[in-house]
């Protein structure tokens, strides 16, 4: 079973293939500006090392979330069109679910920084397959909890591969959407704007 994931959701983008039990991956630039003009020539990259084409990979998967909003956009739309063309299934994997892989542990919490003291964060019940709930949530709040893992490093291919296969393995394909926890900021100065024009 051949499997490619894709991880845009943060600065540095990653590129992992599987084939076999070997797996190739790749690392972009930390930028996630950059991520649309790197995304296909990586993504052949990888393909080369492992002397296989694209029409042999089996199953595709993305994180679809939480993350770069910009990132996001460009994982799920690329990885929806390649799904599209070769007639490939698809797995969604968040950002979160790769931060809890590995962790054996009863009520957990993993979060992500997104900025100005906030966080992005998902309560497992065990393990990686667990959610029990996900959310947006402040620092403050989280210093208050016992067991919180933060995300302290960059994607792992060997994480994405281990986590679509069990998502492969559960049949667990869908059409790839944005996992978006809070709005973009561009919504948000649109609202803001809204409800000031209803205040004049």
């Amino acid at each position: 079973m051949n499997i490619l994931a894709v991880d845009t959701a943060s600065d540095k983008m990653v590129i992992a293939l599987s084939v076999g039990e070997k797996i190739f991956s790749r690392i972009g630039q930390a930028e996630s500006k950059k991520h649309n003009s790197q995304i296909l020539p990586m993504i052949d990259e990888v393909l080369k090392e492992a002397k296989i084409s694209l029409s042999e990979v089996d199953y595709l998967a993305c994180v679809v979330g939480p993350g770069s909003f910009t990132g996001i956009r460009i994982g799920v739309s690329s990885v929806n069109a390649l799904a599209f063309a070769l007639s490939k299934k698809c797995v969604a994997i968040t950002a979160l679910e790769e931060l809890a892989f590995g962790i054996k542990d009863i009520d957990f919490y993993c979060a992500i920084d997104c900025r100005h003291d906030n966080f992005y964060y998902a309560r497992f019940s065990s393990d990686f397959t667990a959610v029990v709930e996900m959310g947006e949530t402040t620092l403050q709040e989280l210093e208050n909890i016992d067991k919180v893992i933060f995300k302290s490093k960059e994607s792992d291919p060997y994480a994405l591969i281990e986590i679509a296969k069990h998502k492969i393995k559960s049949e667990k394909f869908e059409k790839l959407a944005p996992l978006y926890l809070k709005k973009s900021q561009a919504e948000r100065e649109y609202e803001s704007k809204n409800n000031m024009d209803k205040i004049g």
